[in-house]
């Protein structure tokens, strides 16, 4: 499968598509909150709890089996869990508008270290279609940002070369692993900042 992973060659395609990250992009991520704070009292537990969501996104775990055992390690009820992350969480419509304008011109898609039932909570009936051509959930398709099969399938499902896309992520190292098959990515801290830099690479 073309690119290899490492490939840092030109990028010398036409944009074709634009890839979007959900939490700390589209929404808030309420949920790196929460494992920062449990982070600062007991770091075992904290490591525990990466271990539960990574299994929970790649679909070993169930949903409800992840909020338990998340739950427990916060010392808190799944109610009261549940109440953290609906009064943290924030849709940047905003986004989601601009979004929907890129389509005129650009294949969009989301890409999310997520579960099926985790996204369906947070847009009911199909919503996200209005706004994306394809979502990609790791616990779907069993892999994981930054492992490049989530890029690759995410391209091969848009129907463009990766080289042909920009990834936004607000990680890092999510974005090297979108560099790392050939994409371009821009780190997300802003609305402003993200969509000043995609426009610069859009007009290039």
């Amino acid at each position: 499968m073309w690119p290899p992973v490492g490939y840092n060659g030109p990028m010398s395609q036409k944009i074709e598509a634009i890839i979007f990250d959900c939490f700390g992009v589209v929404i808030t991520d309420a949920l790196s909150l929460l494992h920062r704070e449990l982070a600062e009292r007991d770091e075992a537990a904290a490591s525990e709890l990466r271990d539960v969501i990574r299994a929970a996104n790649r679909g070993i775990i169930s949903s409800d089996e992840s909020r338990q055992r998340v739950a427990e390690l916060l010392d808190i009820t799944k109610t009261e869990y549940r109440q953290r992350m609906d009064s943290s969480e924030r849709t940047d419509w905003k986004l989601l508008d601009y979004i929907g304008k890129l389509r005129v011109d650009y294949k969009t898609a989301m890409l999310s270290n997520i579960t099926q039932s985790g996204l369906q909570r947070r847009f009911p009936d199909d919503k996200l279609l209005d706004y994306f051509d394809e979502v990609v959930i790791s616990s779907e398709i069993g892999y994981v940002k930054p492992e490049p099969e989530a890029y690759l399938i995410t391209a091969e499902r848009l129907g463009v070369a990766p080289e042909s896309c920009v990834f936004l992520d607000d990680r890092e190292g999510y974005c090297d692993g979108a560099r790392d098959v050939g994409m371009q990515a821009i780190r997300y801290d802003s609305f402003d900042q993200a969509t000043t830099e995609l426009e610069r690479l859009l007009t290039a």
